[in-house]
Order: structure tokens, then C-alpha cells, then sequence
């Protein structure tokens, strides 16, 4: 399995925020993931801790959502071969707490979660295969169509089945990408226990606050390393 991150910004460099947070999840990963795994993708050389960004085109950054970016590249990558493994993304601040399972795909081509507290798609953290190529072009080609972003497309094209889509995926459990409303009963209580991938922000204080019981004690510490 291939851990992949991605960030695209015109300015060609990390913002103040996102300096952070990269370190943070190459902090994170290098415990449990070989580097080799670790797919850290800009469009601008980046190194830390071992770990070499993968440089693509200025081209894949979407103008109308920056966010929706990860779907431009993802595309890319695919087109060239660039990912040749089941795939884990994930938003910079969405972290690892426990383990992945090789097998979660199934037999599918993509996995993706809900909110937890509602059942539109959170694209924060999700898997995939190579197959998956057909899949995310038609999410591109559906956000860049309508000037939406990637959960919008998405939402879209699952409520209508386009091209069958609903036989390409599977939903998995929250647990997978437990949202910085986990504090919403729905949400926490319909997420697997132990949480497997925990999304917030650490500089929003009082969701910190509220998430601090379910860190383990190394993610504070690296929290603290970088300055959250």
C-alpha cells in the first residue's frame, strides 16, 4: 500500500500552515511506513525527513477549488504510471492512528467514507487501485464541467449511478476518517472503535481540545515538535 499526499499551489511553495502539517505527517508516517511508500506529491521540490516530494505540472492545480486539486493530480499519476499499488490519500490533516488492512477494497476499485453525522462523501481519506483511473476522470470531468468540487462531483455521480459508478466503490465506516464534527454523537458513535484515521485541524483549539482523549501519545508529541 502506498501512502499518498498531495499539495498543488501557484505559489510553489508550502503556506505557513501547510509547513506544518507536512511535517506532522512525515513525522507520523515514518513510524509504521517504509519512505518508499510515502508518496508526497507538489508541484516544487520539498525534502524532510527522508522523504523526496514527487514533482508534477503547475497545470493540475484547480483554479475554481484548490482542494479539488488532489483529483487533477491523482489523474495525472495515474496517466503515467506513477501509481502502481492500492492507495491510501489523505488530507494533511487527516492522521494515521491505526492499522490500514491490505484487503480493504475487496473486490472494488475505490473506497470512500461518509461524514459520519450525514451521508454525503468526505474525500479527506479514501483508497484506490490503478482500475480506479475511469472513475476519478469521470469525477475531473464532472467538477471542472460544473465548476464543483471533487465531494460535489462525486455526490453527483453516485445519485445518478453515471456509467454504473455505484458498482466501482464501496462505502467504508467513518473510522477510516473521522471528521472534526466527530464531536456529533451520530458521527462518533457510528465510528468503528479503535478510530483508524482521525481529521481535524490542529490549530482550531477547541477541537483539539475535544480530540486530545482519542491521540496517542506520539501524535501529541508531534504536535508538539511543530509547534501545535
Amino acid at each position: 500500500m502506498k501512502n499518498l499526499m498531495i499539495y498543488i499551489n501557484p505559489l510553489r511553495e508550502f503556506t505557513k500552515d501547510y509547513a506544518g502539517l507536512v511535517k506532522v505527517q512525515i513525522d507520523n508516517s515514518i513510524r509504521t511506513w517504509d519512505r518508499k511508500d510515502i508518496l508526497l506529491v507538489t508541484n516544487f521540490p520539498y525534502s524532510y525527513g527522508g522523504v523526496d516530494s514527487i514533482v508534477v505540472p503547475d497545470n493540475l492545480f484547480c483554479n475554481h477549488h484548490m482542494r479539488a486539486s488532489k483529483i487533477n493530480t491523482i489523474c495525472y499519476m495515474l496517466d503515467n504510471g506513477l501509481i502502481n499499488d492500492i492507495c491510501w490519500f489523505h488530507d494533511f490533516d487527516a492522521y494515521q492512528l491505526g492499522e490500514l488492512p491490505e484487503n480493504i477494497l475487496e473486490d472494488k476499485d475505490a473506497a470512500f467514507t461518509d461524514y459520519g453525522f450525514n451521508d454525503t462523501w468526505n474525500t479527506g481519506s479514501f483508497f484506490f487501485i490503478p482500475k480506479a483511473i475511469e472513475l476519478f476522470e469521470l469525477i475531473r470531468k464532472t467538477m471542472n464541467a460544473r465548476r464543483i468540487n471533487e465531494e460535489q462531483a462525486l455526490n453527483l455521480l453516485t445519485s445518478k449511478n453515471t456509467d454504473n459508478i455505484n458498482q466501482r466503490y464501496i462505502r467504508l465506516n467513518n473510522t477510516y476518517n473521522l471528521g472534526q464534527k466527530w464531536s456529533s454523537e451520530l458521527a462518533y458513535e457510528k465510528a468503528d472503535k479503535p478510530i483508524k484515521v482521525l481529521h481535524f485541524h490542529p490549530k482550531m483549539a477547541d477541537v483539539y481540545e475535544r480530540v486530545k482523549p482519542l491521540l496517542p501519545d506520539y501524535l501529541m508529541e508531534i504536535f508538539k515538535k511543530h509547534g501545535y
